[in-house]
Parts: structure tokens; sequence; C-alpha cells
């Protein structure tokens, strides 16, 4: 047990090492006026990917930390950025292979660096259950950095591996060698055995996950009833009643004004609850849990994730849509929650009640169509090598589906370009935004990016899907080169729904005509309203997510 905490001090301990700004000796020499603009921006590209992630957003993390990477002129931010980007693919996007690349890339380009990312390397395949790497980069590390900041942790890895060894590959099993089998003189026919009764039980699934699905953590009170006059709420020891006020008072809960010992409150009742806080109402199917957290109120409801589903459903797409497409969406949203779940056990939440993750607005929005959608798809979760895929979906893919490396940085096999037809029958498939220099200008400028004179603002990369990722912006002092979604195109600057587009200047305007809303990655919602007309919610999951397997899992 003491070595567990050891080991776990050890990886929080790098974390905060690893999360620093810029250096002392990396401001000592002088800057440019563009060179501080760009650090600026890189710093917030940083602090924003750290939000993102408590989100979850992961792959959009992942495209900050690049944009903090391309503003950077310091060596130690670059650095910050990248370890972040590891952290994030090791962590939350089931790529540890990727974040060893990245740390050996920071030892190869960043000498400064190496110590903590050789050290890192080597707590990644630890936590990897490779051993043997694990060993050898830590012998590696007590060759190069004898005096290392990380010497004693590294120490007490080593010490952690004395009686681990790497697990076992199965063997193959050998092939049974088979005779020629001898000529025989055939047989007289024999009556036919009555076939024995088919074996209809069920294959063994696994049970309905509950979700912590955080409904608010910016309160100090809330107000939590039932939704029937025949039922009551109950707080587990405290009683059953009416109607309760949870409030705080100072470091401790208050239920109706009284200051309580208990952490944390659970209510529940017979009938879904009615949650009010600030200017929020739900009425909620499952188990509402109250305690503080960071000075606020963190109230969590507890739910099945197939009631979940139920709320979920219809407000990430229309009832009225067809059958088929409501049985994908649900499939795309059990998916996005499960691998969630999966991949959040440390903190206190597995997904938001809103658009940061789903959609979820309790009783209120559940509908009948969609209601059968969920049951008749229960359980029914996307694999891919047999784990959980991120079931990144968007409004409309505006005609091709973006693929997830291009947009983002890190990509999955199951989220690539192609092409999809039906989104462009759907709305929001087409726009067109227009902008004068000057607002233009203005709106950079109000970020802290300052292009004066612009003259032309052209593509500089484009992804497969023919999505414009990168642009540059010539002005009378010379160019800046930015990334369109994070920058340009973000809802910072000219909010552009999506980057598949042309840039025209005329008269004194520059004009954005494009396809798609949203980032054009994974399943398009538009697409399978128009698709689920004709095909059936397989076809179309499959040719959204291509690769990926629909399975039963409980």
């Amino acid at each position: 047990m003491r070595k567990s905490i050891l080991i776990r001090n050890i990886c929080i301990s790098t974390m905060l090492c690893c999360m620093v700004l810029i250096s002392t000796n990396a401001m000592a020499r002088q800057y440019s006026s563009v060179e501080v603009e760009n650090q600026a921006q890189a710093q917030w590209h940083i602090n924003y990917a750290s939000y993102l992630i408590d989100i979850g957003k992961y792959f959009e993390a992942l495209e900050q930390y690049d944009t903090a990477i391309d503003f950077s002129p310091v060596a130690k931010t670059k650095v910050n950025a990248m370890f972040g980007k590891a952290m994030v693919l090791s962590t939350f996007l089931d790529a540890p292979d990727k974040a060893a690349d990245l740390y050996r890339k920071v030892g190869r380009q960043y000498p400064d660096y190496a110590d903590t990312a050789l050290y890192r390397l080597g707590f990644l395949y630890y936590q990897m259950n490779q051993f043997d790497k694990s060993r050898e980069a830590f012998k590696q590390y007590a060759k190069y950095f004898p005096e290392g900041k990380f010497k004693y942790q590294a120490e007490a890895v080593v010490s952690a591996m004395a009686d681990k060894a790497d697990p076992a590959p199965k063997p193959e099993p050998k092939p049974v060698p088979v005779p020629t089998p001898k000529p025989e003189p055939k047989p007289t026919p024999a009556p036919k055995p009555t076939p024995a009764p088919e074996d209809k039980t069920p294959a063994k699934l696994g049970d309905e996950p509950t979700l912590r699905v955080c409904l608010s953590r910016k309160v100090t009170s809330v107000i939590v009833t039932t939704s029937s006059k025949n039922d009551k709420v109950c707080t587990d020891d405290l009683g059953c009643g009416r109607k309760y006020t949870v409030g705080m008072s100072g470091s401790k809960l208050t239920l109706d004004g009284k200051k309580v010992s208990a952490d944390r409150i659970k209510f529940t009742s017979k009938a879904p609850l009615k949650v009010s806080y600030g200017s929020e109402k739900k009425t909620v199917r499952g188990i509402v849990d109250v305690s503080i957290r960071k000075g606020k109120l963190l109230i969590l409801n507890l739910i099945n994730i197939e009631d979940y589903l139920l709320s979920v459903v219809p407000a990430e797409s229309y009832a009225s849509w067809p059958a088929d497409t409501l049985k994908a969406q649900a499939v795309a949203a059990r998916t996005y929650a499960y691998y969630q779940k999966k991949h959040r056990t440390h903190l206190f939440y597995d997904v938001y009640a809103d658009t940061y993750d789903q959609m979820y607005a309790g009783v209120e929005r559940e509908d009948k169509r969609a209601d059968k959608a969920v049951k008749a798809t229960r359980g029914q979760v996307l694999l891919y090598k047999k784990k959980p895929i991120l079931s990144q979906y968007t409004a409309n893919s505006g005609g091709y589906t973006a693929d997830a490396k291009a947009i983002f940085g890190a990509g999955k096999a199951y989220l690539v370009a192609h092409k999809d037809p039906a989104s462009l029958k759907g709305k929001m498939a087409t726009w067109t935004r227009k902008f004068k220099v000057s607002d233009v200008e203005a709106k950079l400028k109000k970020i802290g990016i300052s292009v004066p004179g612009i003259k032309s603002i052209k593509p500089l990369e484009t992804g497969p899907s023919g999505r414009i990722t990168k642009v540059r912006v010539n002005y009378k002092d010379g160019h800046r080169d930015l990334r369109t979604r994070t920058t340009l195109g973000s809802s910072r600057v000219l909010n552009l729904p999506d980057i598949l587009l042309q840039i025209e200047n005329k008269n004194g305007q520059y004009i954005f005509k494009g396809n798609g809303w949203g980032h054009g990655v994974g399943y398009s919602q538009w697409g399978s309203a128009e698709l689920g007309k004709k095909k059936k919610y397989d076809y179309i999951l499959k040719f959204y997510y291509p690769g990926s397997e629909l399975k039963q899992l409980w």
C-alpha cells in the first residue's frame, strides 16, 4: 500500500513539475513585439487546453496545444505544450505509443528538458506494464542524469518493478498433424438422429453502467423535491420529506439551514426528482448527490446509462427524424458516454449535463419516439479493437467528413475523411460570412494579434477533406500564419461554422463561403437524418465510423 501511494505521489509531482511557464533565462533576451504577442497567444491556448480536457474535449485540447507550439518563441512553453499533448494521448485517447514518441522528440529537440522527458518516458512504460522498456529508460536516466531532478522518484519506480516482469505473450497453438485418410467403404445409411434442441441461452453480458452526470459545480444552494404528490424525498440517514434545501456554511453542508456532519447527501424518490439550482431547473431520474468541492456545491445525478439516453437522444437529435437515425444517435451517444466513463475514473464525474459533453435536459425532454430507439438498441456500443470508440459527432459534415489527424493533430482509424453526399441534403450544409477588412483586423487585434493593413488571406495547409487547416495573413509589415479553427475562424474572431470553405476578397470585403457546421469529424447528425430515410442504423454507424464493430455489452 505504501509503495502504491509513493508511485501515485511521484505521478502527481511529475505533472506539477511539467506544468511550467516561461523560464527566467528564456525571458532574459529581448523579444520583438510580434514574439511577445505570440507568447501571450501560446499561453492562452495552453490554458484553454486544460479547460477542454476538464470538459472531455480531448481532441480539441490537442488542437490547442499544437496552436501553442506554433505560436510560442520560447522552448520551455513549447515543451510544456508537448508534455500536455502526451498526457492527453496516453490518459484519454488510448495512444500511449504516440505519447512516448513525443517524449523522445522533446529529448532530441530540447536537451535542456531531456531529464524530464526521459523520466516521463520511463514512467509511462511503467504504467503500460512494459517493465523491460521502463527499466531501460530508467537505466538511461541514471546514466545521463545521475543527479537529475527525478533521481529519487526514478529509484522508487525501479524498486517497485523489482519483482515485475512483462506479461508473457500467449504461445501460438501448434498445428495438429492430420493423417491422410484411407478410403473406406460406404457405410449403410443410418436413420438421421433427432437433432438436439438449440441452446438459446444468451451470452453473459455485463451490468448496465451507472453514470455520474455533473449538473452543476458553480452554485452554493440547491432545492430538491419530488415530481409526484404521492411520494417523498429521502436523504439516507437524514429522513424523508417533501422538499429540501441544501446549502453551505464554510466547509460544511447545511440541510434546510442546519449544519450536517455528512460530507455528501444523496436524495432518492420513487418518482423522478426535481432539482433547482441557480437559474436551472431539471427533473431527473435516479439519485441526486450533493457535496462540496472547491468552495461550491457539486451536484451529481447518478443515473443508469439507458435512462440518461432517454433525455440525450431527443436533445441531440429531432425526435421527428427517422427511427433508424434515432437508433444511430442512441448508439453514438451511448458509446460516447461509456468511453468517458472508462476514461474519467480519476475524476468526480463521467459527463457534463450540457453540450460540453452531451445535452442532457432531464425527463421534460424525453419523447416516446426516442424512447423506442434507446430501448431497441439497449446495451449496444461501438468498439474498435475491443475498446469503446470516442464517437465524435458534428452537426453537418458539409458533404465530406474530416480526418481527425488533420483537424486535431491526432487521428483514429475510425475517424477519417470520406465523401458524405447525404449531408448536403440536410440543413446547415452551406453558409456564407462576409467581413470588412477593417473588421478582420479589429477582431484579431482584440485577441492580441496585430495585422494592420491586411493585403490577403490565403490557404496555407489543407486536410484530406479539403478543409483549410492553416491560413497565411499577409499585411503591411509581413505575414502571420494562423490555424484556422483555433485562431482566425474561432468563436473569438470570425466564428466560422466550419473550415471547409473558400476565401474571396471583393470590394474591400472578405467573403467566406463554406460547407458544414462543426469540426466535421465522425458522425454527421444531418447526414444521418437523410440516411435514416433509406438505411438501417447499423449501416449509418459503420458509414460514419468505418472499421468499428457494433457489440452488445449489457
